[in-house]
């Protein structure tokens, strides 16, 4: 009796650390796509003002030569 306990306990405690390992490994994968995210709409902002920058200059130079 005491070993039918034993071993329940044993499968009741590797399939809680199981469920908490995807758990952790859940909350990892939400992390690093939120930062990907991020960076993602950095790089267009960044990509945006560098095109922006890019037709002011034009255009300045544009009317310079007019």
């Amino acid at each position: 009796m005491n070993r039918q306990v034993a071993e329940a306990e044993d499968r009741a405690n590797r399939l809680f650390e199981q469920q908490e390992q995807r758990k952790a490994e859940m909350k990892a994968a939400i992390e690093r796509s939120r930062q990907l995210q991020i960076n993602r709409k950095k790089a267009q902002k960044d990509s945006v003002k560098r095109e922006e920058a890019e037709f002011a200059d034009f255009w300045q130079v544009r009317n310079e030569e007019l």
